[in-house]
């Protein structure tokens, strides 16, 4: 096997070698040529143009002391002439035959070329042909003269030398009877100069080759396609099997003057030296150096194992495995740089960090792997799958129409909702989805990153589910970052106010208020709280804004009910960040002390939501509180998927209707028939019912027919501050 790899690694220097000459050798000529062919065309064109300035163009073809002088000079050209844009040369150097000068639009060998440089202002190679006026092999040049108004008025005609010193090219380049450098024309395949032991202009100006017999099959190291070729500034290296035999060469295309340079050698060669050269290796292997070869080997493997180790640990997720921030990055760069279209999903997993507090790190690391499994066998083997950090994931598709986005993005999404299989137990989270498509929702990495991460933003809001970025989502973003500003200043500065809505008895006795704070911004007008509270949450602002409104509810509720000498009720809403802070339950008891209110006032509210993560530390601080007095209420109850399993082992002394029940108790008996379920619920548990969002008295009269005994809503008071008592129509 190692002298297998041995060998290989020879035939595969052999290549590299020959690659390496016949790149060097095309970059050579093809930078020698382009200079020789600029020259000359920057020679034509100021000759040309002092030719027509001085009004020098005979009306019969004549000899030119002019062109004499520049051809002496110029000794890579072996004729120079000027004709009119019908072909016709009307003056020449002195060494061509007046009389056997050909009509360049009509004659075959040179029609084509004419006509080109009549269409373009570049200068135009025609064809190798035999110029039977000077009685030699020569390649045509030929550069269109204008006038100011793009009429073509005369062309410049060149014949330049083949051979010889002052040749443009010449057998001077043949380095072995293998070996030869081809100049080929782009536009027809014509070949305009071979440099071959044995071949000259007459055996190789009739020979043609088609596009894909030229350029050979492209090695994948070079990452170029055919069509890239001819846009690359560099040499590549191809192999072909034409005329019968194989090649290996280089080539490079001069796009201006639309013609391959190619240096090329037979195959056959090349094996024959790694053949003679193979069994003095093998002699060699069989003899003393076996030894130590194996030990060069071997330490030559280890190393590039623990390079490639290292490379690749430095590109994924140690945990995981699949790619880490530095080869997401890589990805995104790679297909950025070749254009292609794709789409870039960042995927959180929903209510993960409950899962850690409940099972511990390590599980959590089970379900991390596991969701990256899973996320490994929804994509192919070109997708790639990464892991940002913590519980974010980041998926890269290849997408060709939004169609095919929007279907990879709800199979994804299906596929996330199925449960884990995990060694202890079937675990089901789910996840959030936001989709960034390239190129146009982001040019770069951190573009496309940004704007995927905006579009989870908004599917978080209703998590398990995905979310395609639009501009709308930017401006969003930008609103919520105003909000926070704005709502820190609001903080500090005690912006902010609050409202009390009554909450009344079945006969509509005011027994309680319930605080809602409010918040007017000069800037921005009066903020909702369904707006302001969701940025609070995110931003780190809600510890701050839940000790304003606890503080400020019972500081001025104290005073109200102290002025009207009530045991009236106080319901603050509670958010799980607020609630969780060190020392929640104490500083309450505490504020309640100082503005001299009773626990038993004091009723706290909180949505479901609390208790999906960190049940176990909410439980206890709920427990702490209610052994003082402190009531506790389920808000928006009904509208969750886990009310009911809860009612089983929070001490909760009280459920709130939700306002969508009340908005469709009158005509939908689907509606009816649930209220009276919660209601049924809340009396076998023993629980008070308040049905909030009341605004008329057919709802009224409707939940009183139920059997609901407690109320809040407009019918009964909007909310307003308690200085001027709140407003109500009764």
């Amino acid at each position: 096997m190692i002298l297998v790899l041995l060998l290989l690694s020879f035939w595969q220097s052999i290549i590299a070698e020959r690659n390496s000459v016949h790149s060097a050798r095309v970059a050579l000529v093809a930078q020698s040529i382009d200079s020789v062919l600029r020259t000359q065309e920057l020679l034509l064109t100021v000759v040309g143009r002092e030719i027509l300035r001085a009004g020098n163009l005979p009306q019969t073809p004549q000899h030119s002391a002019e062109l004499d002088r520049i051809l002496q000079e110029n000794p890579v050209a072996i004729g120079l002439g000027m004709a009119r844009s019908d072909g016709q040369l009307m003056l020449v150097s002195s060494n061509l035959d007046l009389g056997l000068l050909p009509n360049l639009l009509r004659a075959k060998t040179s029609r084509d070329s004419f006509q080109e440089a009549l269409a373009t202002d570049t200068m135009v190679l025609g064809r190798t042909y035999f110029m039977g006026a000077i009685n030699k092999w020569t390649i045509p040049v030929r550069k269109a003269l204008r006038n100011p108004q793009g009429e073509v008025v005369a062309v410049m005609t060149a014949g330049l030398r083949i051979d010889g010193r002052a040749g443009v090219l010449s057998n001077s380049l043949y380095s072995g009877a293998y070996d030869r450098v081809m100049l080929t024309r782009a536009s027809d395949g014509y070949v305009q100069f071979i440099s071959e032991q044995g071949t000259g202009p007459e055996q190789y100006s009739k020979l043609r080759y088609q596009a894909q017999t030229l350029v050979g099959q492209i090695p994948q190291s070079e990452n170029l396609s055919p069509a890239d070729t001819q846009q690359s500034d560099t040499p590549y290296t191809y192999r072909i099997h034409r005329d019968q035999k194989n090649y290996l060469g280089a080539a490079q295309f001069n796009n201006r003057f639309q013609m391959w340079v190619m240096s090329e050698t037979l195959m056959r060669p090349l094996w024959v030296t790694f053949f003679k050269t193979a069994l003095l290796y093998v002699s060699i292997f069989l003899g003393s150096f076996l030894a130590l070869f194996i030990m060069f080997r071997i330490i030559a493997v280890a190393e590039a194992k623990r390079l490639k180790e290292l490379m690749y640990l430095s590109r994924h997720d140690e945990l995981t495995g699949v790619g880490n921030r530095s080869g997401l990055s890589a990805s995104i760069k790679s297909l950025l740089r070749r254009k292609q279209s794709f789409m870039v999903a960042v995927i959180n997993i929903d209510h993960f960090r409950g899962v850690n507090d409940r099972f511990g790190q390590e599980y959590g690391d089970q379900v991390l792997c596991a969701f990256a499994r899973r996320l490994l066998s929804v994509v192919d083997d070109k997708d790639v799958v990464a892991r940002l950090g913590a519980d974010e994931f980041v998926l890269l598709i290849k997408v060709v129409n939004l169609q095919a986005l929007e279907s990879h993005a709800r199979q994804l999404s299906h596929q996330l909702d199925k449960p884990l299989e995990l060694e202890q137990f079937p675990l089901q989270l789910g996840a959030s989805i936001g989709v960034a498509v390239s190129p146009r929702d982001g040019d770069s990495v951190n573009t496309l990153l940004r704007s995927a991460h905006l579009a989870l933003y908004q599917a978080k809001k209703s998590r398990n589910d995905w979310c395609l970025y639009r501009e709308e989502l930017e401006q969003a973003y930008i609103r919520r970052v105003q909000l926070e500003q704005r709502l820190r200043q609001a903080l500090s500065l005690g912006q902010l106010t609050m409202v009390f809505q009554p909450q009344v008895d079945h006969v509509k006795v005011v027994y309680g208020y319930e605080a809602l704070v409010r918040w007017y911004d000069e800037e921005l007008g009066q903020v909702g709280p369904d707006e302001f509270v969701g940025v609070a949450e995110s931003s780190g602002l809600m510890p701050a804004l839940g000790q304003f409104v606890m503080e400020t509810s019972v500081r001025e509720f104290s005073e109200f009910v102290g002025a009207q000498g009530e045991m009236r009720k106080l319901a603050v809403n509670i958010s799980v960040l607020q609630f969780l802070q060190p020392g929640f339950a104490k500083d309450v008891l505490s504020l309640l002390s100082r503005y001299g209110l009773s626990p038993k006032q004091l009723v706290l509210e909180m949505t479901e939501s609390l208790f999906i993560s960190n049940f176990d530390d909410v439980l206890a601080v709920l427990n702490e509180l209610r052994k003082q007095g402190v009531r506790v209420s389920m808000d928006d109850f009904g509208t969750g998927y886990s009310s009911l399993s809860l009612l089983r082992t929070l001490p909760l002394d009280e459920l709130k209707i939700d306002k969508t029940f009340i908005d469709g108790l009158l005509d939908d008996h689907k509606v009816q028939n649930m209220v009276a379920s919660i209601i049924s619920i809340a009396r076998s548990h023993q629980l008070e019912l308040v049905a909030e969002g009341v605004e008329t008295e057919g709802q009224y009269l409707a939940l009183m027919a139920m059997g609901c005994k407690l109320f809040q809503g407009y019918y009964f008071g909007r909310p307003a501050a308690l200085s001027v008592g709140p407003k109500s129509p009764h």
